[in-house]
């Protein structure tokens, strides 16, 4: 695989006034694995570029990953478009050795199973295909337990697409999107729900972020192309603002981001003009579209590093991990020469 580790003129331009370049930071990268990859890959990210990617963990479609706090527990689903392919693999990783070890793997008993949370000493995930999520109770070596899992009924004729599970600001519960329905619901660690809000149907949420001081939820709607903004309250979700993420009508808005300072907001746009939307955000919350950075083909899930001062985009058809540097200021994104060849990247989570 090439490695391009060379940086824009633009980008050395910031970089002189930085301090002394930083040590490299983990990556894991899941991949779809049709088309060359084989499982989940590490690499090192510096200001220089990246380490060339080495496979880890050897599974299949692991499309979405969570690690535990201390790092020692690594969960993937394995993203297949069947009951019987489909599952959450627990992993124990051996810091001495360095190494990755299948504790077990459950079945998610609903299909593409494509989203995983860590919560209250369960794991979650968020079955797409199957219309559902499904819990497993996690045992002190960190196997999975029997997997218990809750479906939903169709709304207005359209099947449930379960896409994502988010830690509430307040740390005791869960949201769910729910594409299909255009519902997001909130649910308590037993699964049991507190809270349902309805958006127009066909909206389609897929992934949410929140406020820094945890008082305002942002969703993004992968098929509306547009960013719900809500103000969190006892009794659910209240809808405050809508504003376009996607103006071209792509419909396959796919991930969602703040700034650690929480002034600006990221969200990504597939299927046509694919890039990243950048927003302001106000001291009530609000968003203003300040800026748009076009990107590879189809860039599903993205992350920032700890400094924020670079973003890093999964680009499925473009293979390829690409590097942006952010201005602190402005929020704007700008693109280096740094990338990575990968077939087929879909999440990237720092280790």
């Amino acid at each position: 695989m090439r490695l391009h580790i060379l940086l824009t003129t633009f980008a050395l331009s910031l970089l002189g006034c930085a301090p002394t370049e930083p040590q490299g930071t983990s990556l894991l990268i899941g991949t779809y694995t049709d088309a060359g990859s084989r499982g989940i890959y590490r690499t090192t990210f510096s200001e220089s570029g990246f380490t060339a990617p080495e496979l880890v963990v050897e599974v299949d479609n692991p499309s979405f990953l969570a690690l535990t706090d201390d790092g020692s527990r690594l969960y993937a689903v394995s993203e297949g478009g069947t009951d019987d392919t489909s599952a959450l693999n627990a992993y124990r990783y051996d810091a001495e050795a360095d190494s990755f070890t299948l504790i077990n793997r459950q079945p998610t008993n609903g299909a593409s199973p494509c989203y995983v949370r860590l919560f209250e000493g369960r794991a979650f995930t968020a079955n797409y295909t199957g219309g559902s999520f499904t819990s497993f109770p996690i045992a002190e070596d960190g196997s999975l337990g029997e997997p218990q899992e809750r479906e939903f009924e169709p709304r207005e004729g359209s099947a449930s697409h379960v896409h994502g599970l988010f830690l509430a600001p307040d740390g005791e519960s869960l949201y769910v999107t729910d594409l299909g329905r255009s519902e997001i619901f909130q649910i308590d660690a037993l699964g049991r729900e507190l809270s349902r809000t309805q958006l127009d149907m066909g909206a389609g949420p897929r992934h949410m972020a929140f406020s820094k001081d945890g008082k305002v939820a942002y969703a993004l709607n992968e098929l509306s192309g547009k960013v719900n903004v809500f103000d969190i309250e006892s009794e659910g979700l209240r809808l405050k603002q809508e504003i376009a993420s996607d103006s071209v009508g792509g419909g396959g808005c796919a991930d969602i981001h703040l700034s650690n300072d929480g002034r600006f907001l990221y969200a990504s746009n597939r299927l046509k003009e694919d890039g990243i939307s950048v927003f302001s955000v106000d001291e009530k919350g609000l968003l203003t579209k300040v800026g748009y950075t076009l990107t590879g083909v189809h860039p599903r899930n993205f992350t920032l590093t700890a400094d924020n001062r670079f973003l890093l985009v999964a680009l499925r058809d473009s293979n390829s991990v690409e590097v942006y540097a952010r201005d602190e200021k402005t929020g704007l994104l700008t693109r280096t020469a740094i990338s990575l060849e990968l077939s087929h990247p879909v999440c990237l989570l720092w280790m």
